[in-house]
């Protein structure tokens, strides 16, 4: 999935994948990447126009959509 890369100090990038409604962050702190499964693509279209992502991801997206770390690389 291609992500978009955010200057953010909480989100490094993010991507989406209408198909499959499929959400994908990497987080800046850590370098972590998640999945948030079945994000309509409206949340997602106001995740990334949303002044404050972070606090948008935190109301909306966490906890909300079945999520999952993904393995790192290397």
């Amino acid at each position: 999935m291609k992500r978009i890369m955010w200057a953010n100090p909480m989100i490094k990038s993010a991507g989406y994948d209408a198909q499959q409604q499929m959400l994908e962050i990497e987080f800046a702190n850590n370098g972590q990447i998640w999945q948030f499964d079945n994000v309509p693509e409206d949340i997602w279209y106001r995740f990334r126009s949303h002044h404050l992502p972070e606090l948008f991801f935190h109301n909306f997206i966490m906890g909300h959509y079945p999520e999952r770390r993904m393995q790192e690389m290397g």
